[in-house]
């Protein structure tokens, strides 16, 4: 027979006939809705269970907010074919024409490279042409490769650039000059494939001002201790800094040199004499750092400053991809025209002048910016003075300086014709 019990039904064996008490029939409807209830929670969790382990599902990361796992896992960072850390080395001479004789016009010459690292194709130089014959162009590379890094104006002119230069396929350096003069190489750095590092990664830092020297009253040498430069109080590690360094120049040249003590001051850069109003020169040092500080002299002019714009981890930093360099092939980019006192915004290339990096991944650059003005006047990169433009002559000068979405602000006090050149991509992580 079938007893009501408020909705809950309870079959009695067929001959039973005994009542069941009030305490029985609580005890068996508690029973049941325990069940019931405990069916529905195991659904719940194998629904929720199967959600979470779908395959379909996008993969949840430490940033995600629907993450089940450790919040306080760390992203992986994205590596960027072709990229690579700057390896700073001991400043070496690999090229002195002057100890066996001026160049000839239009000599093209070989420089023997030391053994680098298996995979390593770019370098960085010191390259500079001193008491040229004519004017002319100081070219790297060959073939259809080539890059202009240096123009001498006339002739008995000096000047110096800092270049990112590619090895040809048998391991040296092919550089040439059209105008004839003695020709100095100098290794700096080498370029060293790596997905991930401590060292050799490039950090750009907003200039300081490190030093400010008058010869006249302060004499010709300065130091810098790293640990009184504030860009510098939580960079760790250090394996170099990058100067860019400007000077007015005297009447018979002047130069720049620097290095880790004063007494083994290694790298050079020379600038011609000036005359007149336009008498500022500029140029871009790479000094490997060692016992915490760097030292420089200048010879000639009323003053010389160097301001910090970069500088490169060493071995123990924090390792990541963050700062890792992407050498660009050479190309030749479109000039652009920008008036009297303009602000102009100058894309680095294309993707594929760019090396195929993606633009949300260039944090920096090494580029060079040519100016060829209309009449004398300034030329800043970044906000920041770089270099003097020239009426009717084409001026070159190597920065390092932040190009978000891979774009740079130029701005001319002059009329000016003026190109910008990448040569080494500095990634974010």
């Amino acid at each position: 027979m079938r007893i009501p019990t408020r909705g809950v039904k309870v079959t009695v064996a067929s001959g039973e006939r005994r009542p069941m008490s009030p305490v029985s029939r609580w005890l068996v409807i508690g029973l049941a809705w325990i069940l019931a209830s405990a069916t529905v929670l195991v659904g719940s969790r194998y629904a929720v269970s199967a959600w979470v382990r779908d395959p379909g599902a996008t993969p949840a990361t430490a940033l995600d907010a629907r993450s089940f796992g450790d919040a306080s896992a760390a992203p992986v960072d994205r590596a960027v074919a072709g990229s690579t850390r700057l390896i700073p080395v001991r400043p070496q001479v690999l090229l002195d024409s002057r100890k066996v004789g001026s160049l000839p016009a239009g000599v093209d010459v070989t420089v023997p490279m030391p053994e680098t690292a298996a995979g390593a194709g770019v370098v960085l130089v010191e390259i500079s042409i001193l008491a040229a014959k004519g004017p002319g162009e100081v070219t790297v590379g060959q073939g259809t490769d080539r890059t202009v890094v240096l123009r001498a104006p006339r002739a008995g002119a000096q000047l110096s650039a800092t270049v990112v230069a590619r090895l040809a396929p048998d391991g040296d350096l092919r550089a040439s000059t059209t105008g004839g003069g003695d020709l100095l190489v100098r290794l700096v750095g080498v370029f060293e494939p790596a997905q991930r590092s401590d060292a050799g990664r490039i950090v750009a830092v907003p200039p300081a001002r490190v030093v400010t020297l008058v010869p006249r009253t302060d004499g010709k040498k300065a130091s810098v201790a790293l640990s009184d430069v504030r860009q510098l109080a939580d960079a760790g590690p250090i394996s170099a800094v990058i100067l860019r360094v400007s000077a007015d120049v005297g009447s018979k040249g002047g130069r720049v040199s620097a290095g880790t003590r004063a007494g083994d001051l290694n790298q050079t850069v020379y600038w011609s004499a000036t005359s007149g109003s336009d008498r500022t020169r500029n140029g871009l040092i790479v000094v490997p750092v060692r016992d915490g500080s760097v030292h420089l002299r200048y010879e000639a002019g009323t003053e010389m400053r160097a301001d910090l714009v970069g500088y490169v981890t060493g071995t123990g930093a924090p390792e990541s991809t963050e700062g890792l360099v992407v050498p660009v092939p050479p190309h030749s980019p479109e000039p652009v025209r920008a008036t009297e006192q303009s602000d102009v915004e100058i894309s680095l290339g294309t993707t594929d002048s760019l090396a195929n990096v993606p633009v949300d991944r260039i944090a920096a650059a090494l580029l060079t910016v040519t100016a060829t003005g209309d009449a004398e006047g300034g030329v800043k990169v970044g906000g920041k003075p770089t270099l003097t433009a020239s009426k009717g002559v084409a001026r070159s000068a190597l920065t390092l300086v932040e190009t978000p979405q891979a774009r740079v602000r130029v701005q001319s006090a002059v009329a000016a014709t003026m190109a910008v050149t990448p040569h080494a991509l500095v990634l974010t992580g």
